[in-house]
């Protein structure tokens, strides 16, 4: 197991740890006063969320070239680290519209990445 496997098993784990406690983390996650209103709840488990989608994104990709598919394949992991966290948000803190909105547009773009790499793999064989 390579070091940048190990690394991004460690920041997906924090990452996964920062998104179910964001108190526990408050520089990271935005301060140790409680939020202010469920959007703002629901934002500071999302940081949470992107540190686990950079770790998902150190495990997953194990060369840079192509960049097509590297580049890719991070923005693809870096969203559904987003995307897991704030669903976990919407579930625990409450919902709010503008949150579901963001779920849509990250969505939108894990299935756009999703499809240019299915695309990509396609075209290999």
């Amino acid at each position: 197991m390579s070091g940048f496997r190990i690394f991004g098993i460690a920041l997906a784990v924090l990452g996964v740890v920062a998104a179910t406690f964001p108190t526990w983390f408050g520089p990271l996650t935005g301060g140790p006063e409680p939020p202010v209103d469920v959007f703002e709840a629901v934002e500071r488990r999302v940081r949470g969320g992107m540190l686990l989608g950079v770790g998902l994104c150190f495990i997953a990709i194990t060369a840079l070239r192509p960049w097509s598919t590297s580049i890719t394949t991070a923005i693809f992991y870096f969203m559904a680290g987003a995307l897991a966290a704030r669903v976990l948000g919407l579930l625990v803190d409450g919902t709010v519209p503008k949150q579901w909105l963001l779920v849509a547009v990250e969505a939108v773009v894990m299935a756009l990445a999703a499809g240019w790499l299915w695309r990509c793999s396609g075209s290999a064989r």
